[in-house]
């Protein structure tokens, strides 16, 4: 039994030690959008359970970006790397926590190479823990090329997989896609830059739905249920897309792409605007064409499966739930359907809508203008207290240098 939680059946995984600094790198679509958003959700219930999600917002995408250099956007005007103050600021509160366990969590950790790693662990200290969570590969397959999509990416789904799935892959195709989803590469990685003894990797399971959550709160000692969060209303933004809503965004981007676009224009009124409303406001119709994998490309997946599988087993690396389950065959169908030409008409419409409420100003479902201003002045009151900490941080720096001794 559980002591910590009495009347509780047996932990997944005994609870990381006091103080411990987790950091969740993904990988990408293995839960990680649901766990990131319970835990802002409960970020101050988190913080008396003695774990502190730091920072404001939903993940710690921008530090975590801001650390490895990392450009945020497609290639091309408007992408940016956040600054290093992102991270600067992050560690100040990691430091300042000397009792509770510290939670940072952004999948974009995934792709760091063998010195970016060695970075972020030198940036934590030895109190740090590793945590990946995996799926099937062939699970991912789908709902990435439909990530990418969000990102701007003017591939067809076929033309996709052949790219990713060739031995070798052809690396200029969504190149993040390689780096952060060779599953034994990602935990060998961070065998090696945090120790084996340092690491955990969680087996998202469909059998076994609570598993992702038993694992977290089995780690960071928290109740049961504690990061189950049915208020979510099972996280409609990060739904996947029917046949026709992924050819109607595929046709915008082949229409915007070239035409001097900047990646924050996009982000603002598509991502944020349009593809928003999409995603949030409509459900697909019972009858509408779902994507499914071609046999061939099942196939592959399972094979890949198999490789990463005995990798994580030989990396000596913790491991919470059953490896097999990355290697399982799954089905394929003989041929993909014939590309859509047509989209149901409020498909059409909520991207039209959106995009034009974001142009506004008013986000994706035309908020009204005193709501706006509300958002506004929050804006403007977290961008100054932003640039006095930067100040001080200037500040404590310049005194330092001057107060070191010379020679």
């Amino acid at each position: 039994m559980d002591t910590a939680h009495p009347g509780r059946h047996a932990r997944l995984t005994p609870p990381l030690p006091a103080g411990a600094r987790l950091l969740h790198i993904g990988l990408p679509k293995t839960g990680t959008t649901a766990l990131q958003s319970t835990a802002q959700a409960r970020r101050e219930d988190l913080l008396a359970a003695g774990v502190r999600y730091p920072g404001g917002g939903v993940n710690h995408r921008e530090a975590v970006s801001a650390l490895m250099s990392r450009r945020w956007g497609w290639d091309g005007p408007g992408a940016v790397v956040p600054p290093l103050r992102h991270w600067e600021r992050l560690m100040g509160e990691v430091r300042a926590e000397t009792r509770r366990r510290v939670w940072i969590s952004h999948e974009f950790a995934a792709e760091a190479d063998d010195d970016t790693a060695a970075r972020f662990v030198e940036e934590l200290g030895d109190q740090i823990e590793v945590v990946v969570t995996l799926r099937p590969f062939a699970a991912v397959l789908v709902s990435s090329w439909q990530q990418y999509l969000k990102g701007g990416t003017t591939h067809t789904f076929e033309r996709w997989l052949r790219a990713v799935l060739a031995d070798p892959p052809e690396l200029k195709v969504t190149p993040s896609f390689h780096r952060r989803n060779d599953q034994a590469g990602v935990v060998g990685r961070w065998a090696a830059a945090a120790g084996a003894d340092h690491v955990t990797a969680v087996v998202v399971d469909k059998g076994r739905p609570t598993q992702l959550t038993d694992a977290f709160e089995a780690l960071l000692d928290l109740p049961p249920g504690f990061l189950v969060d049915s208020s979510l209303g099972g996280l409609q933004a990060n739904r996947s897309m029917s046949s026709p809503e992924s050819e109607l965004m595929r046709q915008v981007n082949r229409a915007v792409k070239g035409q001097g676009v900047e990646w924050g224009q996009y982000e603002a009124l598509l991502r944020e605007g349009g593809i928003a409303r999409l995603l949030q406001s409509r459900t697909p119709d019972a009858g509408e064409t779902l994507l499914q994998l071609p046999r061939w490309a099942a196939d592959r997946a399972a094979e890949l499966g198999r490789r990463y599988a005995d990798g994580i087993a030989a990396s000596g690396v913790r491991v919470v739930g059953d490896l097999e389950v990355l290697a399982r065959p799954v089905a394929g169908e003989d041929r993909l359907p014939a590309r859509t030409t047509t989209v149901p008409v409020e498909a059409a419409t909520a991207m039209v809508v959106g995009t034009l409420s974001a142009a506004l100003g008013r986000g994706a479902f035309l908020a009204d203008r005193a709501e706006r201003d509300r958002r506004d002045r929050r804006l403007r009151d977290v961008r100054t207290a932003e640039l006095v900490a930067e100040v001080a941080t200037r500040l404590r720096r310049a005194a330092g240098r001057r107060l070191r001794p010379r020679g």
